[in-house]
């Protein structure tokens, strides 16, 4: 009687061991697991609220989305690209399919989203997808201009550059990419800005110098290597980038957003105070790299769910 009350006593703590092992597995595995821990390429919507310039066309945006679909063969993003300055049609499209990402792509003297493209938007974000990137230097990317601002840019830098920017959003929990140009076309970009974040805005006109550096691997190494000096020359090619918000914030939901530089310089001839072109809602971390510099960094290593034995916890998604 006493040997089968122990084994029945053994087997209980057995059972019970193999419960917690299974449960600190599940709860490592939620601990490190990125938020976007989903099967096949990360899904963005490009949209192209701009209107057709004489330097820049539809086509010229559409070769960015192309450039994201072909990355690896297809089969890390999925871009459905879509152009309109109708106010209504991003809310429909937002209403009718989803997405990890939104890349509101808008340079214009007004604003062509009304209120429920606003409120399509706000819903995406408080979905889930909360990470938000702003970049004031986006319009130039791909335009009509000289051999620099010829998408994707000498040695596919700027092509690049934009791979690394959405799949650090991805990691981060997929979310909303804003880019724009200088103060006077920023209509659009801070409608759509101050609708999820009020107190941030887009603003200035930048004249980038050589006196300023990329902070983190973010832009420069997320996925693959870019060089800092091709990305100043592209924009020192068309001096007139505008000035994203830094700074802690409350977004529309109550809750508290800190916006991270990820580049800054000065304007020319340099000496003065830096000015970021391109921040995000996520921490970079504290390396820094010249703007000038023709160094080639390591890329990141991409985020894979692991289980390791002290079972740290991960405060914030990888830079």
């Amino acid at each position: 009687m006493e040997k089968c009350l122990l084994k029945a006593l053994l087997d209980r703590r057995v059972k019970m061991n193999l419960v917690g092992l299974i449960l600190a597995t599940l709860l490592a595995a939620c601990l490190w697991t990125p938020v976007l821990a989903q099967s096949g390429p990360v899904r963005v919507l490009w949209w192209n609220a701009n209107p057709e310039y004489s330097n820049q066309k539809n086509h010229h945006r559409q070769a960015m989305a192309d450039f994201l679909n072909g990355f690896e063969g297809g089969n890390s993003v999925s871009t459905d690209f879509r152009s309109s300055t109708r106010g209504g049609d991003l809310a429909q499209q937002l209403n009718a399919s989803s997405y990890d990402i939104v890349i509101i792509d808008t340079t214009d003297t007004r604003s062509r989203f009304n209120a429920s493209d606003l409120d399509a938007v706000r819903a995406h974000y408080a979905s889930g997808h909360r990470a938000v990137m702003l970049d004031g230097s986006f319009w130039i990317r791909s335009i009509r201009a000289n051999a620099t601002t010829r998408f994707p840019g000498p040695n596919g830098a700027t092509g690049n550059l934009l791979v690394n920017q959405i799949l650090a959003l991805a990691e981060a929990g997929g979310g909303v990419l804003i880019g724009t140009d200088h103060d006077r076309y920023q209509a659009g970009a801070n409608a759509v800005l101050t609708a999820l974040i009020p107190g941030a805005r887009f603003k200035g006109l930048t004249i980038p110098s050589t006196d300023g550096s990329f902070i983190g691997r973010t832009l420069l190494a997320h996925r693959v290597p870019v060089r800092a000096i091709e990305i100043l020359e592209h924009w020192q090619s068309i001096p007139s980038q505008g000035e994203v918000p830094v700074g802690t914030f409350t977004d529309f939901t109550g809750q508290q957003v800190t916006l991270f530089n990820l580049v800054e310089t000065a304007d020319q001839p340099g000496g003065g105070g830096k000015r970021p072109y391109i921040s995000a809602s996520f921490d970079p971390g504290n390396e820094r790299t010249a703007i000038g510099s023709s160094e080639t960094l390591a890329p990141i290593a991409p985020v894979v769910p692991a289980l390791p034995e002290n079972m740290p916890t991960r405060k914030g998604p990888p830079s």
